[in-house]
């Protein structure tokens, strides 16, 4: 039999469909180049299959800290940015750990912290404002002793960012900050400063556009990370995926392209949403936009019905940011429905 915690949860799902046009999953509407994806191939093929990658992912984590300004101590290379914050919360998070976590976000911040046995301090998010609760998070860190608090900015799936200095303000606290930055890029943000108690989690699959690789990082301080690889996977990273990053971090064009279309298109899409009777987009600064409608299961199966697969959730609807063609069909969808 499962343990009790884990017998009580329900897995993390997605509800899978065939759409002509797939806006559910955050994911870059463009391809990684074929002359990059052939290179990093070649790379790999001149590699040995029959033995495991190298053990420290070196040639990946050295690259990763030299287009980020950090040094290769401060990085750890994982098989998505999930592994990592599996395992940073497993290092973090015992019986007991009080965890505070914005709402709505990630379903899997609190699956993880359940499993850990950490007691979640749930802090609700406000779709409107576009803003993160930075000043209800501090408030519900006093007198917290050992406490830890996971955010996403720009948040999944509302958008909304943490207020400027909120990063030095949460650790202010005595807090261990995890931070999830997968859609930072979108927001012209920055990596933060190295600090013991923050935890700084990226991912190749936005912006970079590789998400089927399943490629992560985290930055830290060198002694943060030296505890987070007593519980990390060894071998977690294929060496196909290495070259691919590292092949990628040379070729940075590529990603500015998919940022620039992702923000520009955000910006334009967003305007025609507001201008669609009925239909309310909540402020964003990452590559999709929550938005409200009167009958969210309604228009959500009937843009599906149109060829158009966006995310459902509870009373709420969220749409990737596509190519201008496939956000014009979904516009032209909406406006037929909403």
């Amino acid at each position: 039999m499962s343990r009790s915690v884990v017998a009580a949860m329900t897995a993390y799902t997605l509800e899978l469909r065939e759409a002509e046009v797939k806006l559910n999953q955050n994911e870059s509407p463009f391809d990684v180049p074929r002359e990059l994806k052939e290179r990093a191939l070649a790379i790999a093929a001149e590699r040995p299959w029959n033995i495991y990658p190298e053990f420290e992912s070196s040639a990946l984590r050295t690259a990763i800290a030299k287009a980020n300004g950090f040094a290769a101590e401060n990085i750890l290379a994982g098989n998505g940015s999930n592994e990592l914050l599996a395992a940073s919360i497993a290092t973090f998070v015992g019986p007991g750990t009080p965890v505070v976590l914005p709402k709505p976000t990630f379903a899997l911040y609190e699956k993880l912290v359940t499993i850990a046995g950490g007691s979640v301090i749930p802090i609700a998010i406000d779709p409107a404002i576009g803003v993160l609760p930075l000043d209800a998070m501090l408030a519900a860190l006093k007198g917290l002793d050992d406490a830890v608090v996971i955010v996403c900015s720009p948040n999944n799936p509302t958008g909304g960012v943490l207020p400027a200095g909120g990063i030095d303000a949460l650790l202010a606290t005595g807090a261990t900050v995890l931070f999830d930055r997968a859609y930072g890029d979108f927001a012209r943000d920055s990596q933060p400063a190295l600090h013991d108690r923050l935890v700084t989690l990226s991912t190749f699959s936005k912006a970079w556009g590789l998400a089927a690789l399943r490629l992560g990082w985290l930055a830290t301080t060198a002694a943060t990370a030296r505890e987070i690889r007593k519980v990390k996977l060894p071998y977690s990273l294929n060496i196909i995926s290495e070259s691919v990053a590292i092949a990628a971090l040379e070729n940075r064009a590529y990603r500015d392209h998919n940022v620039e279309n992702a923000v520009a298109e955000r910006a334009r899409v967003w305007d025609a949403m507001r201008d669609i009777d009925g239909v309310t987009p909540f402020p964003t600064q990452a590559n999709f936009i929550l938005f409200d409608v009167r009958e969210p299961k309604r228009v959500f199966e009937e843009l599906c019905a149109r060829g158009v697969l966006i995310r459902e959730y509870a009373n709420a609807l969220r749409v990737s940011i596509g190519t201008p063609e496939e956000n014009d069909r979904f516009l032209d969808a909406l406006k037929e429905i909403a």
